[in-house]
């Protein structure tokens, strides 16, 4: 039998949302030891669109295959599709493998945290913050150059890295200025105390809270976004 929930959900995705999928793991709690994979996009309005759940061992390269096998299923090949997590080379590998067609891009807001942990500078991390999400070629360069003279290992390192995975005006493919993956982790905190759930509860628990986000959206909204 089809889930209509599944239904409407992949064609709304498919017809009305930025091909910006942001994805990310949380992790259960107390005796559930598991990891939960999340793939979420943001809609017109800029709230919270989920697009798929799963669950794993662990974060791991198989992990991430099955996962993204499971997205590619359910939801068919993307144009222009772009995916955003942080730096986790389990996520890039299956992209490349299982979706080799879409574009993968490092959460900004991650990048720049990164960056402050590796090279113990604050100001190397403002500085990328401005550099991410230039608009323009000038002011890149200029930010870049700032960067070289401030800390030349960490300006080595962020082209090492490769500008098309974190700029935005390098970027192969739109963004639709969702540079960060705060989409998915706003979703996480909606999970904060159901991670405590057993699986099959915690899974219902989604359920009925993406039910209820869908239907007061329809309320809100025009009902056409997903019919």
């Amino acid at each position: 039998m089809r889930d209509e929930g599944m239904y409407y959900q992949v064609r709304g995705f498919r017809r009305c949302i930025r091909p910006v999928i942001a994805v990310d793991v949380t992790h259960l709690k107390e005796r559930f030891w598991a990891t939960m994979f999340v793939a979420t996009a943001q809609d017109g309005n800029e709230q919270v669109y989920p697009i798929a759940f799963g669950y794993g061992d662990s974060e791991n390269n198989l992990s991430w295959e099955w996962f993204l096998d499971c997205l590619k299923d359910s939801h068919g090949y993307i144009d222009n599709l772009v995916f955003i997590s942080d730096q986790h080379a389990s996520i890039e590998a299956g992209i490349s493998k299982r979706i080799p067609d879409a574009t993968h891009t490092i959460c900004c807001w991650y990048f720049s945290e990164n960056m402050k942990k590796r090279f113990h500078r604050k100001d190397v991390a403002a500085i990328m913050d401005k550099t991410t999400t230039s608009y323009t070629e000038l002011k890149y360069n200029l930010h870049m150059e700032e960067l070289r003279n401030l800390h030349q290992n960490a300006f080595n390192y962020v082209v090492d890295v490769g500008s098309h995975k974190w700029s935005r005006i390098h970027c192969p493919e739109r963004t639709y200025m969702v540079m960060p993956t705060n989409v998915a982790e706003c979703l996480n905190l909606c999970l904060k105390f159901a991670r405590q759930l057993p699986m099959l509860t915690l899974a219902e628990f989604i359920r009925n809270m993406l039910q209820r986000w869908f239907h007061d959206s329809i309320e809100l909204h025009s009902p056409c976004v997903i019919s």
